[in-house]
């Protein structure tokens, strides 16, 4: 595969990677400006020269990769092939390597309804990976055909799930540190994916669309079936605390998504104070 469809279809299936370009080569070098590869953590696409100078590159980029996005997204290395790698050829490459992450922004929304299909005109614009679920295939249709209607095509990080086994099997099935929205047409399902959800223990938020009183008696259940003061406190309701609206769909939709956003903010602040890893000598 070539290094352009192979960096096309890791975006398609959020997988990290890092697109190598040789941006200078002198003298007796393999490849020439502008050759390309890319490089993941199990496997390779293209070919910058191959030989050692291939292995070294992409020896560096799967430690960039392993390094997360402590490292700079783009960085170069300038390799003398002859005394660096031992190489025949006498030339000199420069290479720059610029880091592809995975989105690590993903949303899991339960429920299809009328705020769901406004929520989903919102989130289809942000660079966020969104799955709606429920388990009446009509409403998911409509949610996919207005996104179709209003881009042409369904967005590639807009995804829908037809609701046919276990609500805990789904949430357990989602990756750490995702953002949970519970909306469904059904006050036990509802309760059944709250559960879900705060017994994970690693969800970044879980929003329900609830009135007081039904967030009362959410909380309230939580409590008798043994859920703790803290755990509870893991559960927003009802959701779009942190902007005031209306109760129109989209009204609604807006103040989930600012909910979203505003705990989206403080988890990036807190990644961008935390110290690089270090490999200092023992």
């Amino acid at each position: 595969m070539n290094w352009l469809k192979a960096l096309a279809q890791h975006a398609d299936n959020n997988i990290s990677c890092v697109l190598i370009t040789v941006i200078e080569s002198s003298g007796s070098a393999p490849r020439v400006v502008g050759t390309r590869m890319v490089v993941t953590a199990d496997g390779f696409s293209d070919t910058v020269g191959g030989g050692a100078l291939e292995h070294e590159a992409i020896e560096h980029a799967r430690e960039l990769l392993q390094a997360g996005q402590h490292e700079p997204p783009i960085s170069h290395r300038e390799f003398t092939l002859g005394s660096d790698l031992t190489q025949c050829c006498g030339g000199r490459v420069t290479l720059q390597f610029d880091c592809h992450w995975s989105n690590d922004f993903t949303l899991h929304v339960f429920g299809a309804g009328h705020v769901a299909q406004e929520l989903a005109r919102i989130v289809q614009r942000l660079s966020c990976r969104t799955t709606f679920y429920d388990a009446r295939e009509p409403w998911l249709d409509k949610l996919k055909k207005g996104i179709e209607a209003q881009d042409g095509a369904t967005h590639v990080f807009v995804n829908t799930h037809l609701i046919t086994e276990n609500p805990y099997t789904l949430v357990e099935q989602c990756p750490a540190n995702s953002y949970f929205v519970i909306m469904t047409h059904s006050h036990e399902l509802d309760m059944e994916l709250v559960e879900a959800v705060l017994s994970r223990q690693d969800a970044l938020y879980c929003g329900l669309i609830a009135s007081d009183s039904k967030a009362a008696s959410f909380r309230s259940r939580l409590k008798r079936k043994g859920f703790s003061t803290d755990e509870i406190e893991g559960l927003t309701a009802p959701l779009g605390c942190h902007s005031e609206t209306g109760n129109t769909p989209m009204e609604v939709a807006v103040a989930t998504v600012a909910d979203v956003l505003h705990i989206r903010q403080q988890q990036l602040k807190k990644l961008a104070v935390q110290p690089s890893p270090t490999t200092e000598e023992p």
